[in-house]
């Protein structure tokens, strides 16, 4: 599933797709963002731990006949707060979300962002990508074009 959407990394030519299920390949990729951004892009630095990626947040993709579908679990935004957008091969999702509130004397601010960047596979109509948000929940649809999709092929006896 993962092998067919891979995150983008800017000095590496081999793209692979990252395994989040142990805490340590978490923590890499966590260090190795917020390092990236450090160094090459001061533009988006935010004090996030984990990059700008909330913690938590699950990522994955389908396989279906006709698209892919990327589904991102990021509760507490609403659909404004998103910006997802496409350059050839690379699909960018960001999102932030800030909320203040004051009670009597006190009060507190809420900061959460998220940003992951992901290379997509050949033959993604992009002119044709579908974005929603639903209970929480961000839903991509990325349509493939005729000759990406699985074709039956016959198997004729001699």
């Amino acid at each position: 599933m993962f092998n067919k959407l891979t995150h983008w990394k800017q000095k590496s030519g081999d793209l692979k797709a990252r395994h989040e299920d142990h805490p340590l390949s978490r923590l890499r990729h966590d260090f190795d963002d917020l390092m990236h951004r450090f160094l090459e892009d001061d533009s988006d630095l935010t004090l996030n731990w984990g990059g700008s990626r909330m913690l938590g947040s699950r990522i994955e993709m389908d396989d279906n006949q006709d698209e892919y579908v990327l589904r991102a679990e990021l509760p507490g935004f609403e659909s404004g707060d998103f910006d997802v957008h496409i350059s050839g091969n690379v699909l960018t999702m960001r999102a932030k979300h800030s909320e203040q509130k004051k009670e009597g004397n006190g009060g507190y601010h809420r900061f959460e962002s998220f940003h992951e960047t992901f290379t997509l596979p050949q033959g993604v109509m992009t002119e044709q990508i579908d974005a929603r948000y639903h209970s929480g929940v961000l839903e991509i649809h990325l349509p493939k074009s005729e000759e990406c999709q699985a074709k039956r092929i016959d198997v004729k006896a001699e």
